[in-house]
């Protein structure tokens, strides 16, 4: 059944993925689906802004200023958000992690680094790695390996259907990186949800599709990861969220396990937010938990 399951799942996947995209184009939702118009906004457009405009001229976008607090950071909490940033901006997000010592796994400190640029309003690139990498007993010190990705963002939330935001996110992980943490070229795929529900709470969910150690290892499997949060806004300052993640994440944000934790984000400025979270593990052997604090930047 296992291997049944690895042999179709990516295809199932993919068919999906085809069939959203494909309902973008030949089934437009309701106006009431659609982005907002963007309002326009003081300042002289960014050198980013100006970037964008040259790869894909597109006159009739005005120029939003950086803001961390729309869409908001990805590295915050487990799911990644199906919204993308706005043409010509980009974010900055670093996030020092600790994972604890399980029977067969080392104590391990990462740095996980994100950047993020909005190409058009609806399509994200991204470069992802863990960056400085430390194991302990044995004690390992090194690089991890660039994740080149790209997230594209389908359709809003529509309120009178009861439909969720809609994205996609689609990753491949590099050989650029330690020896001792190189896993091979591995390519993953996420579909991401968002819905908004009462009381200034938001549901987001994800569920993807991860390589097995394919590449340069072993197989050619894939297995299945599913994360979720539930994000309330306490001020206009202050989050706090509550989340979850079954087979780890698709980028490689930590390894394999089940978690359940819990955390929030502070607004410090427009543009520079700071967050973190701390999560435990309910499966026996595997790392007891795992916690992190970072800072994110909008420019």
């Amino acid at each position: 059944m296992r291997d049944k399951f690895k042999k179709y799942s990516l295809g199932f996947f993919i068919i999906l993925a085809l069939c959203l995209g494909a309902g973008t184009s030949i089934a437009q939702p309701p106006e009431g689906a659609k982005k907002e118009e963007p309002k326009e906004d003081e300042g002289d457009p960014t050198f980013l802004y100006r970037f964008s405009q040259l790869l894909i001229p597109k006159p009739d976008v005005s120029f939003k200023k950086p803001n961390i607090r729309e869409p908001g950071p990805d590295s915050a909490n487990f799911p990644n958000s199906p919204y993308t940033l706005p043409k010509g901006m980009a974010y900055f997000e670093i996030t020092p992690t600790v994972a604890g010592k399980g029977s067969s796994d080392p104590r391990t400190y990462s740095t996980p680094t994100l950047l993020r640029y909005g190409l058009t309003d609806d399509v994200e690139l991204r470069l992802f790695t863990n960056s400085l990498t430390v194991e302990y007993s044995p004690n390992n010190a090194g690089f991890s390996p660039i994740v080149f990705d790209v997230k594209i963002h389908f359709w809003d939330e529509n309120k009178d259907l009861f439909l969720p935001a809609v994205g996609m996110e689609i990753l491949l992980q590099s050989t650029f990186g330690s020896s001792f943490l190189n896993t091979g070229v591995q390519p993953s795929m996420n579909l991401l949800f968002s819905k908004d529900l009462v009381w200034d709470t938001v549901l987001e969910a994800s569920v993807g599709l991860q390589s097995d150690d394919i590449g340069f290892t072993s197989g050619d499997g894939y297995e299945m990861t599913v994360q979720g949060d539930l994000t309330t806004k306490v001020t206009e300052r202050i989050s706090l969220f509550v989340q979850t993640a079954y087979n780890g994440s698709v980028d490689p944000r930590f390894a394999n396990n089940i978690l359940v934790g819990g955390g929030g984000l502070l607004n410090l400025t427009e543009t520079i937010t700071i967050y973190g979270s701390y999560n435990a593990s309910v499966v026996k052997d595997l790392p007891p938990y795992f916690t992190n604090m970072g800072i994110a930047f909008a420019f």
